[in-house]
């Protein structure tokens, strides 16, 4: 390497330089990389806005307290109207203490992607619509 760097930038500035690649040369391609890791997910992600597309309420297939306790959250597994199912968390008292047989869920879809994504929401939601 310090060849190449001679026969381009000369023999004194080569040693110079070989010798600041050697010491920093590691860090700073890591510093850049992380910059341009960062600045790719930044430019390259979506805005993540979505559309509220309707209230429902499922049936609960398992529910599971976050640390043994309900005041901490809940996991659950519901049924969607399709058929299919997914696992929904909720780490808010009010509304994990709801979910029991079926539960209240907000259907959201994400505008650039149309992916569907479902959060549990209190009762008075579901009887509203």
């Amino acid at each position: 390497m310090l060849n190449i760097l001679s026969a381009i930038f000369g023999p004194h500035r080569a040693v110079t330089i070989y010798a600041f690649l050697r010491t920093w040369g590691l860090l700073v391609f890591g510093v850049v990389g992380v910059i341009a890791v960062a600045a790719a997910l930044l430019l390259l992600n979506d805005d993540g806005t979505h559309e509220h597309e309707a209230f429902m309420t499922v049936p609960v297939l398992s529910a599971t307290a976050i640390n043994g306790d309900l005041k901490n959250g809940v996991i659950a597994s519901v049924r969607l109207p399709d058929g299919s199912a997914t696992s929904i968390t909720s780490t808010e008292a009010p509304i994990s203490q709801t979910v029991g047989q079926s539960a209240c869920v907000e259907k959201r879809v994400y505008v650039e992607s149309g992916e569907p994504r479902y959060r549990f929401k209190l009762p008075r939601y579901c009887e509203a619509s």
